[in-house]
């Protein structure tokens, strides 16, 4: 099917929704430079094989969201919590606006079927409830209930939709700044 080479597209779009739902729930502006150079400098491999990893920030969270699973009273709330961002942030909607986004890729011609086709061969009943266990899975109980107090409210909605038209602003410019680096990079530049 002609439409299936569109996937990787659909997968990178989905991969935007992710990163740009964490920096909403994240609600902090990050200069691109100042995170560039926060960044530890890299170590020998000898080094990084010798030092015990230590959890980073991230690590525990998930950590503790994975502990949480043992007390049933929790996992419970977890569990209604996850569903009530789902009710507020249905997945067919997220799902229908990436494949939207997806066959923008394409020409015009072939949009429509494009869109059909997704829609029709998605199991968005079976995406939800994957969804639904990565959340109680990788939030705590905490983050779930401040994610659904803060998507709840109307401005978090409207900023969250508008999502799409920040990444349209800002992806040709991160795919430009990698293109040039990686021809810095092959010509030795």
């Amino acid at each position: 099917m002609k439409y299936l080479s569109n996937f990787a597209l659909l997968a990178s779009v989905f991969a935007v929704m992710a990163f740009s739902s964490a920096a909403i729930a994240e609600g902090d502006a990050v200069n691109a430079d100042d995170f560039l150079n926060q960044q530890p400098a890299k170590s020998s491999p000898a080094a990084v094989s010798q030092a015990p990893k230590e959890l980073g920030e991230v690590e525990k969270g998930i950590a503790q969201a994975k502990a949480e699973l043992e007390d049933k009273k929790i996992l419970k709330q977890k569990i209604d919590l996850a569903r009530k961002m789902h009710e507020i942030r249905p997945t067919r909607d997220q799902i229908d606006s990436a494949v939207a986004r997806a066959s923008m890729a394409l020409p015009s011609y072939d949009r429509k079927g494009f869109v059909d086709s997704m829609s029709m061969m998605l199991n968005y009943n079976a995406i939800e409830r994957i969804s639904i266990d990565a959340m109680i899975e990788t939030y705590t109980l905490l983050e779930l209930t401040s994610m659904v107090e803060y998507y709840s409210k109307p401005e978090a909605l409207s900023a969250s939709k508008k999502v799409i038209n920040w990444a349209s602003i800002v992806q040709p410019e991160i795919i430009s700044m990698i293109d040039k680096a990686l021809m810095r990079i092959k010509t030795g530049q």
